[in-house]
């Protein structure tokens, strides 16, 4: 079966995550297993590669030995070959750099001409799982190891190194399978403890305050608590539809230290294991699970997140705590469009239903070919929102407004909305003198398209424990219970044993 694009798995991740929560059963919790299976390749395996920092060890499903050394391997789906010419074609262009663009169409011209040379007596065939060997820096296509009609088990081990997946190092062991729709994907096999580890380095910046890190080890490993067994041939995606799992990267002495001090420790409610969601911003408040989820659970209401706000003195995290987005309606329209929804160019966008703590459950796009209904937290997709805590205005044409030319942030958005420039303000220059020598522009007014400005706060769907907020509560003193017994509300910490 060939992998569906990201832009479906993304469509299809956003339209079920209404599904995503739902009731723990009352049942004895137990503690986690030593380890976990984590898929890797979130877009699945197309062009691959795998490496080790030592030696890195391939073996096949029947024991044999496939490949040994310090070299790198190359895993790959859908390779097109031209039999009768012994040439290999690389992979579509879109996955390849503008150097290997230019080999691939050398390797077309060559295939051509041999073709042409034989009478036409070669053929294009595609294999759908291959295995390669990587002899050297420029040899971009390998030496085929094993290739095969499906994908098939290919375990990699090393015993002096780290592996790494297109260059992120992972610990354990890895292994080629399939995901839940039979495309070839990379899952790897590692202790629980240092997946954990690795998550809360992945999912907030190791330099935050130690009681938020410990926050976010128990609500990451009750987290996984109630998410395995999911999958057929793994336990977890290591992305954001599951949790962000990066490897030895953000594996750090503060994130092993979270894990250590809380270990065995996962959040419960009446006794059984909660969804301990969290997302990065809740915008000052969190929100009802039914809201934006499926079922309304006890544990997951809205509360306060008055620290949420100090994201707006970080560099890099004041746009989880307010944004803004603006598009024309041509923009948007096509914007929509490569989503799934075609309304033509949008007219107005009516902010239909809209919780008490600010969140937009039901929105109506109408535009010039029809109307189109959008329900909880998919606005954030279809818009490309941040959260779904938003307003829409929509300015009229030829708005006028001053642009300084220092500001590049903004200039930008005036090229890309396709802004009009009326107008230069000046100012002289001087000399050492104080002679005037000329001229130089320091705004420019323009005038600017019809268009839809979303203004908003908060970054994901703002059920559960918000991540900057548990990092302000920690910065004011909280402990790690009184976080999570502040964003779970009426839970327990039980020690379940294990990592």
């Amino acid at each position: 079966m060939t992998r569906r694009s990201l832009l479906v798995r993304v469509l299809v991740a956003a339209l079920l995550i209404a599904s995503v929560p739902r009731p723990a059963a009352a049942a004895t919790v137990h503690a986690l297993p030593a380890t976990v299976r984590v898929n890797v390749t979130p877009n699945g395996v197309g062009y691959t590669l795998v490496a080790s920092t030592g030696n890195v060890t391939a073996t096949g499903a029947d024991g044999r030995v496939l490949y040994q050394g310090g070299q790198r391997l190359l895993v790959r789906t859908n390779v097109r070959r031209a039999e009768g010419v012994s040439l290999t074609l690389p992979p579509a262009p879109e996955s390849l750099t503008p150097d290997e663009r230019i080999a691939r169409r050398e390797l077309v011209r060559e295939a051509r001409r041999a073709e042409l040379e034989a009478r036409s007596s070669a053929t294009i065939v595609t294999i759908p799982f291959e295995l390669s060997l990587i002899r050297n820096p420029d040899d971009a296509l390998g030496t085929p190891l094993l290739s095969e009609q499906t994908a098939v088990v290919i375990t990699f081990t090393t015993q002096d190194g780290v592996l790494a997946v297109n260059g992120r190092g992972f610990r354990g062991t890895l292994e080629t399978t399939t995901d839940d729709d039979g495309g070839a994907i990379i899952v790897n096999t590692v202790e629980t403890g240092v997946y954990l580890a690795s998550v809360v380095g992945s999912e907030e910046p190791s330099s935050w305050e130690p009681e938020a890190l410990a926050a976010q080890a128990i609500a990451a490993r009750t987290y996984l608590a109630t998410h395995l067994h999911r999958h057929d041939h793994y336990d977890l995606e290591g992305d954001t539809r599951d949790q962000e799992y990066d490897g030895v990267g953000n594996e750090v002495r503060s994130t092993l230290r979270a894990v250590e001090r809380t270990a065995g420790v996962i959040a419960t409610y009446r006794g059984a294991a909660i969804e301990a969601l969290y997302s990065a911003n809740a915008g000052g408040i969190t929100e009802d699970s039914e809201n934006v989820f499926a079922n309304a659970l006890p544990y997951l209401r809205s509360v306060p997140s008055p620290t949420d706000d100090i994201a707006a003195n970080s560099s890099f995290g004041r746009t989880a705590w307010s944004w803004d987005k603006e598009m024309t309606a041509p923009q948007l329209g096509d914007y929509l469009r490569v989503r799934g929804v075609d309304v033509g160019v949008p007219q107005r966008i009516d902010l239909v239903q809209v919780t008490p703590a600010g969140r937009v459950t039901a929105a109506r796009i109408v535009g010039t070919r029809g109307t189109k209904d959008l329900g909880k937290d998919v606005t954030r997709y279809y818009f490309g929102l941040r959260s779904t805590m938003f307003t829409v205005v929509l300015h009229p044409s030829d708005e006028r407004e001053w642009v300084s030319v220092r500001d590049t942030d903004r200039l930008r958005d005036m090229d890309i909305l396709g802004a009009s420039k009326v107008k230069t303000q000046y100012e002289h220059t001087m000399d050492a003198d104080g002679r005037r020598i000329g001229l130089q522009a320091t705004e420019y007014l323009f005038a600017i398209p019809a268009r839809f400005e979303f203004v908003g706060k908060g970054f994901g769907h703002g059920v559960g424990m918000s991540q900057w907020g548990a990092q302000g509560m920690a910065l004011q003193g909280a402990s790690y219970e009184q976080i999570l017994k502040h964003y779970y509300t009426g839970i327990d910490l039980t020690n379940v044993g294990g990592a």
